[in-house]
């Protein structure tokens, strides 16, 4: 690669390249240097980069003080975070730094700005967090359905961990799985059918004989000409 060819690079490469002594005192800097920093220093450019980096990556002087190769890699994809002064506050920069020897006394760093990555892995993990709190949420949660009879005709998982299979709990009554007397149980169908709504306390065991609070919630099911077609049936256990 002749000059020419290296400057082009230089000037189109994605990333920020600097090079700096030993002292942290900035050789040559690319173009792409002052579009990522140009919030920082006057032109995007600065005269010392551990003096730039001190504050957020005080490690990066210890460990380029303390390479012995004459060459060779530093830092690698080392993240960190700089505040980004804006017009009314500032905002969040996300930076990745692989810095490498180069001779006795010349290294060259690059900077990559990842903060859209940040803010993409930041928003999965939310996403993650929320499906694994609805996950576990659910788990607390018996959910079926009765017809308008009162007899069970879906079941779901958290049921066949905590009370049963479906095959020992479809077709039968809430009073035949609950701790529910038989007139309790029309009472609920009855309010649920009345009001839309329902609920009582229980106390019941699960599968592994352990007591467990919980509550139960009934809901009327209604078609669009309002005809009953059957309830529905929360069990909030521990509830």
């Amino acid at each position: 690669m002749n000059e020419e060819q290296l400057l082009e690079f230089l000037y189109i490469a994605p990333v920020a390249l600097i090079q700096f002594d030993e002292e942290g005192n900035v050789k040559m800097a690319n173009p792409r240097v002052a579009q990522v920093f140009n919030r920082y220093a006057p032109g995007g450019y600065f005269a010392n980069f551990f003096t730039f980096l001190d504050d957020v990556l005080p490690e990066l002087k210890q460990a380029i003080t303390s390479f012995v190769s004459p060459n060779g890699q530093i830092m690698e994809n080392k993240r960190y975070c700089i505040k980004a002064p804006t017009k009314d506050d500032t905002e969040e920069l996300w930076m990745d730094v692989t810095v490498m020897r180069q001779a006795e006394d010349m290294y060259i760093a690059s900077l990559n700005n990842v903060t859209n990555q940040v803010r993409m892995e930041e928003e999965k993990f939310l996403v993650e967090n929320k499906i694994n709190r609805l996950v576990e949420s659910v788990k607390r949660h018996v959910i079926f359905t009765v017809d308008r009879n009162g007899e069970v005709d879906t079941w779901n998982s958290t049921g066949e961990a905590y009370l049963g299979s479906a095959d020992t709990r479809l077709g039968k009554v809430i009073s035949q799985i609950l701790p529910v007397s038989i007139e309790e149980n029309a009472n609920l169908l009855n309010s649920a059918d009345k009001k839309g709504v329902t609920t009582k306390k229980l106390k019941l065991k699960d599968k592994s004989g352990a007591v467990v609070n919980a509550e139960l919630c009934m809901s009327a099911i209604r078609d669009l000409r309002h005809q009953l077609r059957g309830f529905s049936v929360v069990l909030n256990l521990g509830g």
